[in-house]
Parts: C-alpha cells; sequence; structure tokens
C-alpha cells in the first residue's frame, strides 16, 4: 500500500498537468459550443422558414449522435495543418478534441436558448411590437437580456459532463490526465496500480465536478426568489 501511495504522489505533477489540459479542452470546447449553439437557437427562432429548419435539423443531429463518434470522425477528418495566407498553422490534437467536444455542446446550448427564448412571456414580444422594434432589436434589446439569466444553471451542469467527456480526448493523442495515468502505470509495471491509478483519476474529476451542482442549485434558489 505504501509503495501505491509513493507511486501516486510521485506521479502526481504529470497527472496535474494533464488534468489542465482537459479543463483547457473544456473550455474552449464550451466557448466555442456556446456562442455557435446560441447562433444555431436564435435560427431556430428565425421568422425565416428555411433557416429555422435548417437549425432544427442541425440541433436534432448533433443532441443524438454520440460525441465519441464526433470526436472520431473529426480527428480524422481534418488534416494535421492548414495553410492560410502562406502560413502553415498546425492543428494540434488537443484542438481537434476542442471542435469535436464543442458539437454537442452546440446541441445543448441551440435547444436551451430555444427554450429560454419560447419561455419570455408573450407580453414582453407584444411591447416590442408596440414600440415599433425590428425582430433582431426586439431579440438583442429584450428577449435576450431576459432569457440569459435561464441559460447559465444548465450551462454550469454541462459543462461539468463536458469536463468529464474531455477524458475521451486520450483516444485521439490528446496527452490528458487519462492518458498520463495510463503512461504511469506502464512506467511501473505493477498490475496492483491499475485499480487506485484511475481511482485517483476518478477522484481529480470527481473534486473538480461536484461543486458546480452546489452552485447551479445556488443560481436555481436566486432565479426563483
Amino acid at each position: 500500500m505504501g509503495k501505491t501511495l509513493d507511486t501516486l504522489i510521485a506521479w502526481t505533477p504529470e497527472l496535474a498537468a494533464g488534468f489542465l489540459m482537459n479543463i483547457v479542452i473544456s473550455l474552449g470546447a464550451m466557448a466555442l459550443g456556446t456562442a455557435i449553439g446560441m447562433l444555431v437557437g436564435l435560427g431556430r427562432n428565425s421568422s425565416r422558414d428555411w433557416l429555422r429548419r435548417s437549425c432544427w435539423g442541425v440541433t436534432q443531429f448533433l443532441r443524438n449522435t454520440p460525441s465519441l463518434v464526433l470526436l472520431f470522425y473529426l480527428a480524422y477528418m481534418l488534416p494535421y495543418e492548414v495553410q492560410l495566407a502562406g502560413m502553415t498553422i498546425p492543428l494540434p490534437g488537443w484542438l481537434k478534441a476542442v471542435i469535436g467536444l464543442s458539437m454537442p455542446v452546440i446541441g445543448f446550448m441551440s435547444d436551451n436558448v430555444y427554450g429560454a427564448i419560447r419561455n419570455i412571456h408573450t407580453d414582453q414580444w407584444d411591447a416590442a411590437a408596440a414600440l415599433p422594434l425590428s425582430h433582431y432589436q426586439t431579440m438583442t434589446s429584450v428577449i435576450l437580456p431576459q432569457a440569459t439569466p435561464m441559460l447559465l444553471p444548465p450551462w454550469m451542469s454541462y459543462f461539468a459532463v463536458i469536463v468529464m467527456a474531455s477524458s475521451t480526448a486520450s483516444m485521439v493523442g490528446v496527452k490528458e490526465i487519462l492518458s498520463s495515468a495510463t503512461v504511469a502505470m506502464e512506467s511501473v509495471s505493477d498490475p496492483a496500480l491499475v485499480i487506485p491509478m484511475y481511482f485517483y483519476v476518478l477522484c481529480w474529476f470527481f473534486v473538480f465536478c461536484y461543486p458546480f451542482s452546489h452552485i447551479t442549485r445556488w443560481f436555481e434558489r436566486r432565479r426563483w426568489r
């Protein structure tokens, strides 16, 4: 037991560096997915029928496709580098993981933006129409400021989900905490280390993600006061 504990302590800096990569990937995926997902959600509320149907189709596809499948597909579809304005820009594995994990976030945010907008009372729409405001002005000045607080609690919950899903990035060559744990076990070559090492990795995810459930409930209580 003492030897196992010493091994875990010795590899903690390496695991911490790997877990930092998990967080970076998760933040990148949430930022990219939130930005695009909000646009898709707004498109579902558009007065243009073709745009509304297209955004609905994108949402359904991304909401019903496993994130691991999307991650693998993008990892092998995207090139290792791209040429832009005469410069060679590399596309590292972590960037591909960010793009892949942002796909389910887009579907999630689209659904939440669409639902939040639909939850705004019709009186707000009528008041904006009476001013009169354009559809764009109504969305940006009246509807979205009221809908945005509804998006924060589910966004935080989904961020915790994406942090846990970021461990799949190891399957496309990203050195995150799970791949670091695998390297540690291969280096030590001790079968007794497998269960303690994976439990240690589990604890990293639990300690980081568990507070988000309390923060989410706090935001929910504030919203309904």
